[in-house]
């Protein structure tokens, strides 16, 4: 699904931000379900689970925040580490390095080099709220996840390179997921989201009953419906071929998400 070179080079630099980045860091996306499910798949598969290309970075807004509050943000705290120490350059919500894929040294500016041998590292930053003064302090639109809120009230922590991680629980990884996969539009990122719902339910020590529970306090009914209407037979193919689980048991699982 990613090439190897990709997840190792997004690994390294998930750890260099997490060093230099103040707590609590919130971790969401594919780098989250890595760090809820890897124990136990690599137990049972003798093999790390799938990595993230991207990191994603999640940070809680006051919804009216003030001017003053919003400068003085996590968010902006963050994004000024991204920039001046660590050399990510600013591209809207996202803030990314370009990687030479032989040599995995940072490409420096104005370098000619073949597309080809380009790997665009993206940190992407995602919030609970969008007050309506975010994009005067800020300058770019952000990405929202309303179910955010939630990981800040509840999620959990989780040790990992020295710092307190926060991360969703799985529960709420789960419902991340069931609204994201039915929008992808490429299909290796609506691949991921199934193996990410399989091994959420498969790996992460969830009880089936609790987990819809928990769920359905989070997304509607219809949208539950929406992603398992989106999953056909050919992407159930693809993550079984990623996750080393038959297609059949794939389709079982993720259909207990009702």
């Amino acid at each position: 699904m990613y090439k190897e070179f990709e997840t190792k080079t997004s690994y390294l630099y998930l750890k260099e931000v997490i060093h230099h980045l103040e707590e609590p860091i919130c971790v969401l996306g594919g780098w989250a379900v890595f760090f809820h499910v890897n124990k136990n798949f690599q137990k049972a598969q003798g093999r790390p689970y799938l990595g993230s290309r991207d990191i994603d970075l999640g940070f809680h807004i006051k919804e009216n925040g003030s001017d003053e509050e919003l400068q003085n943000s996590m968010l902006m705290k963050t994004i000024h580490i991204l920039k001046e120490k660590l050399r990510f350059k600013p591209l809207s919500f996202r803030l990314f390095k370009e990687i030479h894929t032989e040599t995995a040294e940072e490409i420096q500016e104005g370098r000619t080099i073949p597309a080809h041998f380009i790997f665009p590292m993206y940190i992407d930053l995602i919030v609970d709220n969008i007050p309506k003064n975010f994009k005067k302090i800020f300058c770019f639109d952000p990405i929202d996840e309303p179910l955010l809120k939630f990981v800040f009230e509840e999620g959990d922590f989780k040790k990992e390179f020295g710092k307190n991680l926060l991360l969703p629980k799985a529960e709420m990884l789960l419902a991340m997921k069931i609204n994201s996969l039915p929008n992808r539009d490429k299909e290796h990122k609506k691949v991921k989201d199934i193996c990410d719902l399989f091994a959420l339910m498969w790996y992460s020590n969830i009880n089936y009953k609790e987990a819809n529970t928990s769920i359905k306090r989070l997304i509607s009914q219809k949208n539950i419906r929406k992603c398992l209407e989106a999953i056909n037979k050919g992407d159930i193919q693809k993550a079984s071929l990623q996750t080393g689980h038959s297609a059949e048991e794939i389709e079982r699982v993720i259909g207990l998400i009702r």
